[in-house]
């Protein structure tokens, strides 16, 4: 018979789910534990980022004086949304400074040292007028990698619409501009202002512009050799000196041209009758002076573009906070609701468009202009601010014994000839050109050679072909002989140039001499005595001179100079930059 449990023994609880319940409540209590664990630490993180651990960082910008309000403007949205990079909290600060101005000081090199009174901070984003400016820069490792565009503006002519009528009609192209400098067939003169103060960078497009179309290759990029050829030399000489001959003052920057254009109140600007400007200068120049009737005239052919790139800086006063921060901003100021600023105050921006609120009309654009590199944009603009003037020169070339002396890895003379070679082959076909020879005894009545008789460069008749190759060939063959005859060879090479002057010209004759003068046939006295006689106020005839080295002569050749209006150049050794820079000066 089965037998039942005493009551009073108790029944045994099972283990199993004793120990289920109890690793279900860990686990539960653990899950409750990260969480709030990993809350912690991300409000840790957020406190610690809020706090800014590393502390503060400023990005600094230099931007050009025609962008950096708008820029101001989207740095203060930026440094309101209170970033933080790298455990930094970044503020911006914006300085407007001409694209030049900074373009210069960053050739030095990054860590070269920074004029904070005129520049402002050091930047460690540069946003400067355009990628011209960029590419001018000579050095390596300034920038940090792409500059990236901003915001676009082409460069334009700023004329009146009696002028951009002409300029249309007559489908003015950029090389067509230096011919119209004054004036042509139904074209009124164009009195084509060439600032040369800060901010003048649309003038330097402009040139490149024209340059480039000039040499064939509208697009660019302009070459070195292209922009010492003859043809452009020419076209750029008469670009600048048509602009010397606008009567009244010339103004210093494009916005002081922009201005008298759009006032026309001052009489002493009258004959200014354009300007390069980009796009959005013309546009603030209309919105800040209602009422006047100042337009833009686009020339047929690519455009120089003014793109605003965001060049971020490198050295050792740009830390990567800073180079990030600037990444971040550029990338920030390219967002469609913080570029609408940029599109409201003029500039081109792909999607938005262009305001209304002036006559201005925004046309639609060919391809842009690809920008010179450093080396060939300096030789344009040189040839802009040294113009080769319309000249009639005798070279007086001393053949004395001392000239093949050795100077350098080559003899005087063969410095010098090297150097009038190159002058040569930068003079316009328009130049009269020629070449004496002297020393003593070089024939058998007089101590001079005429190697080629002065005249039209691009003239014939020559077993060489050409003067200019005439000139070429001859300088070569130029050697050493005995002594100096300079008095006698500069009365006879003067009295032939007032005999043969040309009107309409600058009438020179360039003496190039290391010597005195030791043939008594000519004393100084009868020197001076004969230039005083010779010299024709209705047909001046000037003599330069180039002296090297020390000379016993030079109070004589100074008073030659003095005499006819000419200038006397010294230099120490034709070995280097000084014979051809003064050589290049007596023959502008």
């Amino acid at each position: 018979m089965g037998q039942h449990r005493s009551g009073s023994s108790a029944r045994g609880i099972s283990r199993g789910p004793v120990i289920a319940l109890g690793l279900v409540a860990v686990i539960v209590l653990g899950v409750i534990f990260w969480f709030q664990l990993r809350d912690r630490i991300a409000d840790q993180g957020t406190a610690a980022a809020d706090a800014c651990v590393e502390g503060d960082s400023v990005l600094a910008i230099a931007a050009d004086p025609d962008i950096a309000p708008q820029i101001q403007t989207l740095a203060d949205r930026f440094s309101a949304t209170r970033p933080v990079i790298r455990d930094h909290c970044v503020t911006v600060t914006v300085t407007s400074v001409a694209s030049d101005t900074v373009r210069d000081a960053l050739s030095a090199g990054a860590d070269a040292p920074w004029n904070t009174d005129v520049l402002g901070p050091r930047p460690a984003l540069w946003i400067p007028s355009s990628s011209h400016s960029v590419n001018q820069i000579p050095v390596e490792g300034v920038i940090n990698g792409d500059a990236r565009p901003l915001a676009i503006s082409p460069v334009v002519l700023a004329v009146g619409p009696s002028v951009e009528g002409a300029l249309t009609a007559a489908s003015v192209d950029w090389r067509d501009l230096p011919s119209l400098q004054t004036g042509r067939d139904s074209v009124p003169p164009l009195g084509m202002a060439l600032p040369e103060g800060p901010g003048a960078e649309s003038t330097e497009m402009a040139v490149e512009s024209i340059a480039a179309s000039v040499a064939g290759s509208p697009a660019g990029p302009v070459t070195e050799e292209q922009a010492s050829s003859d043809p452009v030399t020419s076209a750029l000489s008469e670009l600048a000196l048509g602009y010397e001959v606008v009567p009244g003052a010339k103004p210093a920057t494009t916005r002081d041209a922009l201005t008298a254009l759009a006032t026309r109140g001052d009489p002493t600007t009258a004959g200014i009758h354009a300007v390069a400007a980009t796009e959005q200068q013309v546009y603030q120049t209309l919105r800040e002076t209602p009422g006047t009737d100042l337009t833009a005239y686009v020339p047929t052919g690519p455009t120089p573009v003014a793109d605003h790139p965001a060049a971020i800086l490198s050295g050792q006063s740009v830390d990567e906070t800073q180079s990030r921060a600037a990444a971040q901003f550029a990338d920030f100021a390219r967002q469609p609701e913080q570029a609408q600023v940029l599109a409201d105050a003029g500039f081109r921006i792909d999607g938005l468009d262009h305001p209304g609120d002036t006559t201005l009309t925004f046309p639609s654009l060919g391809p842009a202009l690809v920008p010179a590199d450093a080396a060939a944009a300096t030789d344009l603009m040189q040839a802009i601010q040294n113009p080769i003037t319309e000249r009639a020169s005798t070279i007086l070339l001393d053949a004395s014994s001392s000239m093949g002396d050795l100077d350098g890895s080559a003899t005087r003379l063969e410095n010098t000839t090297a150097a009038l070679a190159a002058r040569l082959d930068q003079s316009p076909d328009t130049l009269n050109l020629g070449l004496w020879e002297y020393s003593t005894n070089l024939n058998d009545s007089r101590p001079y050679n005429i190697l080629v008789a002065t005249g039209p460069v691009s003239g014939g008749g020559y077993i060489e072909g050409t003067r200019r190759q005439a000139l070429d060939n001859r300088l070569t063959k130029v050697e050493p002989a005995a002594g100096s005859a300079t008095y006698a060879s500069l009365e006879a090479a003067y009295k032939n140039a007032v005999d043969q002057y040309a009107p309409d010209r600058i009438n020179s004759v360039l003496l190039i001499t290391d010597s005195g003068n030791d043939d008594d046939s000519v004393t100084s006295a009868d020197l001076l005595a004969t230039i005083t006689e010779t010299f024709t106020p209705s047909a001046p005839v000037r003599v330069d001179i180039v002296t090297i080295g020390q000379i016993p002569d030079l109070d004589t050749l100074q008073a030659v100079a003095d005499r006819t209006g000419g200038t006397l150049e010294q230099v120490d050794s034709t070995d280097g930059t000084a014979l051809p820079a003064a050589i290049d000066k007596l023959l502008s």
